[in-house]
């Protein structure tokens, strides 16, 4: 009888069960669809801030226009409620700026942080931004993928 030491033919014995590769692939997958959903989510934000802001320049704008006619300076009631106009967009504009600056604070920047701990495919280095230096580890065989603990 002869001894062979390696079995040709046998099949190779996974070190990771095909249930758990589907599992980890799944969960994968959910992980990339929130990246695209929390990017999505912060690019649509930032624009609804960036409107905003314009909306109430614009309407600031517009009472200060009405204010410099001359057809205020004829009529008095018209130049009175044009001034509670021109006061109320002013207030308006200035709740408008704090609250974009509160969406900023509460919205935007954690989501553009959180976009930054997502797992980095195809790079060779793990993101700057991470707040945990030297707790991460390249997988080896894995081209590119980093995790953290």
């Amino acid at each position: 009888m002869s001894w062979i030491p390696f079995k040709i033919g046998q099949p190779k014995k996974q070190i990771v069960p095909k249930t758990v590769e589907r599992d980890f692939e799944r969960e994968y997958g959910k992980l990339q669809q929130l990246e695209e959903q929390t990017r999505k989510l912060q690019k649509d934000m930032k624009k609804s801030a960036d409107a905003e802001l314009a909306m109430s320049k614009s309407a600031v704008k517009i009472s200060l226009d009405l204010l410099s006619n001359p057809l205020c300076e004829q009529d008095q009631d018209l130049l009175s409620m044009v001034t509670a106009l021109d006061t109320a967009m002013k207030r308006m504009d200035a709740f408008n700026q704090e609250k974009v600056n509160q969406i900023q604070k509460t919205v935007i920047e954690p989501l553009k942080k959180r976009n930054h701990l997502f797992w980095s495919w195809g790079t060779s280095e793990w993101p700057q931004s991470h707040e945990l230096p030297g707790l991460h580890s390249q997988i080896p065989g894995a081209q590119g993928l980093w995790l953290a603990w």
